[in-house]
C-alpha cells in the first residue's frame, strides 16, 4: 500500500491574522516565515521552536498545528517587540 505524502504548503493561513507594531499583517505561514527569517540573526530556543511548529503546520495543515504555530510565532514576535 502506498503511503500518502503530505506536501508542504506555506500558503496555508495562520489560525488568525497577526498584526505587527508597524502595521504589517501576517496572514499566511509564508508571511510568518519571512518575518522570522528576518529575525533569525538573533536565534533563540523560542525562535527554533516556532520554526519547527511552523514547518509542522505547513506539512500537516491540521487546525491544532496551525494554532500552536501561530501562538509560538506570537511569543517570538512579542519577545522581539514586533507585536
Amino acid at each position: 500500500m502506498l503511503k500518502k505524502t503530505l506536501r508542504t504548503n506555506y500558503r496555508r493561513k495562520l489560525a488568525h491574522v497577526v498584526v505587527l507594531t508597524d502595521g504589517t499583517k501576517l496572514v499566511t505561514l509564508r508571511d510568518a516565515v519571512n518575518v522570522l527569517l528576518d529575525a533569525a540573526n538573533a536565534r533563540s530556543g523560542g525562535l527554533d521552536n516556532a520554526i519547527r511548529l511552523l514547518l509542522l503546520a505547513a506539512k500537516t495543515g491540521k487546525r491544532a498545528d496551525m494554532v500552536e504555530a501561530t501562538e509560538a510565532i506570537e511569543r517570538v514576535l512579542r519577545a522581539r517587540r514586533l507585536l
